[in-house]
């Protein structure tokens, strides 16, 4: 069964782009927090509200990371 579902191709497509957007967006956020950190910005402030214009800004940035990696 699940190498039938494997041969669908916007299912590979869609699950292949999911993965690497998981994974782009897992590392740039673990290296803003490592950053902000090293700059002495408190973590507690940097995952809350006020930070949010930032993890969109993140956000945003996976997606075109991604889309330029699936390009390929």
């Amino acid at each position: 069964m699940w190498e039938k579902i494997k041969t669908i191709k916007p299912l590979t497509r869609k699950a292949n782009w999911l993965g690497w957007f998981c994974t782009v967006h897992l590392i740039s956020s673990a290296i803003v927090l490592i950053l902000l950190m090293g700059v002495g910005i408190n973590p507690t402030l940097v995952v809350s509200v006020v930070a949010a214009p930032l993890w969109l800004a993140v956000a945003f940035t996976s997606k075109y990371i991604t889309d330029k990696i699936m390009e390929r």
